[in-house]
């Protein structure tokens, strides 16, 4: 079984916009995406998704769900596979067999408190400390407006040891979390605490939702070591996988269509001053395949700027190679190298939105880039030379997917070298298959369905949404409904939640992942039993009730059937009493 606690710690991670956006062509509108539903024909968009609730809904067929269920129903995934889509996505690997821990969950959520407090007392010390001067000045120097610092909540963590332990750390629960949240830095052998960001400009770093994740802080002082400090990986941040100003970029840009790749906040947060409000950077790592796929997941074209000296060409150079295994037909990637002296903070300042944007446009193609830098040191000139590009471009050209541009490629290696690419490829091996991306499992036998009547889809449906409920009811009302057909589901998912210790909806959904009724749960669970959360356990109690006196009815009708069944001569005077009564009470007509 999953762990219920790493399924949220999934959907925390995703991004359901990520997931539809390259199955349905989606266009902003205000703070949601809308396009034409998947799962019905229409000619005017009815479909919506929320980035912030990260959810979808159709106004037409009133399909919906997370980017669970999307998968599910437009892929066809089971449940399991599903997981494992995403988990995959966010660069984590599936638990097996463990027992389930509803504490992670709930850290989880109190580090995002924390870094939530930390950003609003980092803005406030901007703002108010008595050594807010240096920083004020700094960030008025690099041009930054008080509407910027306030969009990407820059703020500043004053010089001293405790200033962010003494206003959050009330408690050792809360000095606890300041440490496992990155703030606090513990030195447990000399058993001091003390703040890790002191003196720097701090920068918060967002998921796609916009909540704090982690912070970057740049010195004041650029001889000051180190230039830039990031929080430690966490519950809630891995490094590998986060690009900085990604968040901002989504929110800025209506309709993005392009990342630059930059090496620093302040070069993002710059670039956003002066109109070029999409650019992102990774955070002190390389940029990786993962960081390039999730790119890629949102925009069609990364332009990668760096230095023009050798560190930043051998930067572009690590950048390129975690691009290729990533490339597919209808991405591009290009390369613009800042004259020497400059960086993309200067270089804006000094030039303009116009013509730094002209750069961009300008900017190397990653084919042309490939080629120039292995043959930097080749003559090509020569056979030697020729083959010896050749021998070092064909393992990387390998990592490519299959496609157009993988052909391009081999194409454009056939002009240099002067070998015919069809010889090329029998030669080289190009012409086997490479690596192709995870493709969706075929859809599996549909699952036999279930109808229970409209009392016990109610009731079913508060239990899915709520499951706590089912501990209201005791063995005796339980029983009452024990041995009636149409009921044995509910009874047997109040039964299993009883004896769980601890249970969730997603947890209840993935026990019944692998039988026979779990596209009839699923469906359940997505449907909305309009009642506020402190209403359900009322109204599941209430529909219990109607339900055990609906059985008795029935049971008691039954009865009567039978017994007007036999003569009178055979019936016991307790069997005449019940009939006479029943007949009694029946309206006249």
């Amino acid at each position: 079984m999953i762990p219920q606690e790493f399924i949220e710690e999934v959907l925390e991670r995703t991004d359901i916009v990520e997931i539809i956006e390259p199955r349905v062509t989606l266009k902003k509108s205000g703070q949601n995406y809308t396009g034409l539903c998947p799962f019905h024909d229409e000619k005017s968009p009815s479909f919506s998704v929320s980035q912030d609730k990260q959810f979808y809904y159709c106004f037409g067929c009133q399909a919906s769900g997370s980017a669970l269920k999307f998968l599910m129903e437009f892929d066809r995934m089971d449940f399991v596979s599903s997981i494992e889509h995403l988990a995959q996505r966010v660069g984590l690997e599936v638990p097996r067999d463990q027992k389930s821990d509803p504490d992670a969950s709930q850290k989880r959520k109190s580090i995002y408190e924390v870094l939530d407090q930390s950003t609003s007392f980092f803005r406030e010390q901007l703002k108010s400390h008595e050594s807010r001067a240096r920083a004020v000045d700094y960030l008025k120097g690099r041009g930054l407006s008080g509407e910027i610092a306030r969009d990407f909540g820059v703020g500043y963590a004053p010089p001293g040891w405790d200033n962010l332990m003494s206003k959050l750390a009330i408690s050792n629960a809360d000095r606890q979390l300041l440490i496992d949240s990155g703030m606090l830095t513990e030195q447990a052998e000399e058993g001091k605490t003390y703040d890790r960001f002191r003196d720097r400009i701090m920068f918060p770093i967002r998921d796609l939702r916009g909540r704090t994740i982690a912070f970057g802080g740049r010195v004041l002082d650029d001889d000051a070591k180190p230039k830039y400090l990031n929080s430690p990986e966490t519950d809630v941040f891995h490094k590998g996988r986060e690009l900085y100003g990604l968040f901002e970029a989504r929110k800025r840009v209506r309709k993005l269509n392009k990342l630059i790749v930059v090496e620093g906040y302040m070069d993002v947060v710059a670039l956003a001053q002066h109109g070029v409000g999409y650019s992102v950077a990774t955070l002190g790592t390389a940029t990786s395949t993962d960081h390039i796929e999730r790119m890629f997941r949102i925009v069609p074209q990364i332009v990668f700027c760096f230095d023009g000296d050798n560190a930043g060409r051998n930067a572009a150079w690590k950048a390129l190679l975690s691009t290729l295994p990533a490339m597919e037909d209808g991405c591009s990637a290009k390369f613009l190298f800042v004259p020497d002296g400059d960086d993309p903070d200067s270089l804006i300042r000094r030039e303009g939105q116009e013509k730094f944007e002209a750069r961009v446009g300008k900017a190397q193609g990653l084919t042309d880039f490939f080629f120039q830098t292995l043959g930097s040191d080749l003559d090509l000139e020569s056979v030697e030379g020729r083959a010896a590009l050749s021998k070092l471009s064909v393992p990387l050209i390998a990592q490519v997917s299959e496609g157009v541009f993988r052909q391009l490629m081999i194409q454009e290696l056939s002009r240099r070298t002067g070998v015919d690419s069809e010889k090329l490829l029998g030669i080289t091996g190009l012409d086997r298959s490479s690596p192709t991306r995870e493709r969706s499992p075929p859809v599996k036998q549909r699952q036999r369905q279930l109808r229970q009547s409209g009392l016990g889809e109610h009731a079913t449906r508060i239990l899915l949404r709520q499951p706590d409920v089912a501990n209201l009811l005791d063995d005796g009302g339980l029983a009452k409904l024990d041995g009636v057909a149409e009921w044995q589901l509910l009874v047997e998912l109040v039964r299993w939640v009883q004896q769980a210790k601890d249970t969730s909806p997603m947890l209840l959904l993935s026990h019944y992942q692998d039988g026979p009724y779990f596209d009839y749960l699923r469906d359940l669970a997505e449907q909305d039993p309009m009642l506020s959360q402190d209403q359900l356990a009322d109204e599941f109690l209430d529909t219990l009730r109607k339900m055990v006196r609906e059985t008795e009815s029935e049971q008691k009708q039954r009865v009567i059937d039978d017994l007007t069944q036999k003569p009178l001569s055979e019936l016991s005077p307790a069997e005449r009493e019940l009939l006479t009564n029943h007949r009694r009470s029946k309206p006249q007509s």
